[in-house]
């Protein structure tokens, strides 16, 4: 039996160190694809301004008619009573989105103004055409989530929600891919390039995980969790939560029933500007699940037609963290298909979370005390940190140097 350590070192405490350096340098994924080179917004943006004026390229090869119409607020649904509050025009985009003459005036009240934050933050055209359907229906206030899995209890104790610590700067990303509406291999293979990654190299799965992962105290991921040391560049992270996009996280956790707990994160964009999840990386230290159950997890967005859709797979390690009694550390990259990357995508003053399914063993007598509770996810939210994706490069720097090759179905 290891020897409890206090869990809250100094090293992932609550702070507000800055941010020693950006990880740069990587190398694109064979699969990047090159933005057009007129990809910027017009610089006068008003109610009149219609989709192809916005982007040249609004249905070849970037399919925005489908988009639209493939998703229309209709119905008996929490968009079509958006679309009524916001006067989101429904026959107009019906009638005039295919030939790119729809307006941002037939779309409502919401599209205009943040059509117009984007283009003022340089954010790419292809992606802000891509996002409209979404765009116009996202409200100003911040709107709850739904889980998968209604707990039998919630703790009391949670941690957050706080900002990143490191303060990041503005995160445009520049690149988003075609996001194809069709299965045609070229368009599946730039959509779906961190979905079907596995199908390509050699992969593991991570149900359940081998023994040489779930018990490799040589993985860079320990310390990037417990001494928030980035595993690629050797720069600390800064203390506390750490992000590379602004946004507030916080930790709660779930219990199922008297033996298994869901760890659940929840997420808010906190900057004026979309980003997209696809590819992106978490860690953190948690309660471990001895590297079962790991595909049990769950993606939350409120932006989002339906729950079901755009649900992630995922490549998931646990690695048992040996200085902290009953604790691992656990590593997620997010790997979305099929739907369109409006559902993958963390918009402004919105929010999305993940559920972490988690058999607890003996772990659930380890917690007696409110303290105890309380300093457990203050560590779960003190070593988590979240990394974007950036030029669609899939982040396989960090997949390679934390053996993060093991995937799990949706």
């Amino acid at each position: 039996m290891v020897r409890r350590r206090t869990i809250l070192k100094s090293s992932i405490a609550f702070g507000t160190l800055g941010f020693a350096g950006a990880v740069t340098g990587r190398t694109p994924a064979p699969t990047e694809a090159e933005p057009a080179a007129d990809d910027q917004l017009p610089s006068t943006i008003t109610a009149d301004t219609t989709v192809a004026e916005l982007c040249h390229q609004y249905d070849d090869p970037y399919y925005v008619p489908r988009d639209f119409l493939d998703y229309l607020p209709t119905g008996d649904s929490s968009d079509a009573e958006k679309a009524d509050q916001f006067g989101y025009n429904v026959e107009a985009v019906q009638n005039t989105v295919g030939d790119g003459t729809l307006t941002l005036g037939d779309l409502g009240t919401q599209a205009l103004p943040r059509v117009q934050t984007l283009a003022a933050a340089d954010f790419p055209a292809h992606a802000a055409v891509k996002l409209l359907p979404r765009l116009a229906l996202v409200p100003d206030e911040t709107e709850p989530l739904s889980l998968h899995n209604q707990p039998q209890s919630v703790w009391e104790e949670t941690a957050g929600p706080t900002v990143a610590s490191n303060d990041p700067s503005q995160f445009t990303q520049s690149q988003w891919p075609t996001d194809a509406r069709t299965y045609l291999p070229e368009e599946v293979a730039e959509r779906d390039r961190v979905h079907d990654q596995p199908q390509n190299e050699e992969w593991g799965s991570a149900a359940p995980l081998p023994d040489d992962v779930l018990h490799n105290d040589a993985n860079p991921v320990l310390d990037a969790a417990s001494e928030k040391i980035h595993p690629v560049t050797g720069e600390t992270l800064g203390d506390g939560f750490t992000a590379t996009a602004p946004m507030a996280a916080e930790v709660k956790m779930h219990v199922l029933n008297d033996g298994y707990w869901y760890q659940y994160f929840e997420f808010e964009n906190v900057s004026s500007v979309p980003y997209h999840l696809d590819g992106a990386v978490l860690w953190w230290l948690g309660p471990s699940g001895m590297g079962e159950n790991l595909a049990d997890g769950h993606y939350n967005n409120a932006q989002r037609p339906d729950p079901s859709l755009g649900h992630p797979q995922r490549d998931v390690i646990e690695v048992v963290h040996d200085d902290y009694e009953g604790l691992s550390v656990y590593a997620i990259r997010l790997a979305y298909h099929d739907q369109p990357y409006h559902m993958r995508t963390a918009y402004p003053n919105q929010r999305w979370s993940l559920e972490i399914g988690t058999p607890v063993y003996a772990t659930d007598a380890s917690y007696p005390s409110s303290a105890e509770r309380q300093q457990l996810v203050d560590t779960m939210l003190g070593s988590l940190h979240v990394e974007l994706e950036t030029n669609m490069d899939r982040n396989d720097d960090l997949i390679e140097e934390v053996d993060l090759k093991h995937r799990v179905p949706n």
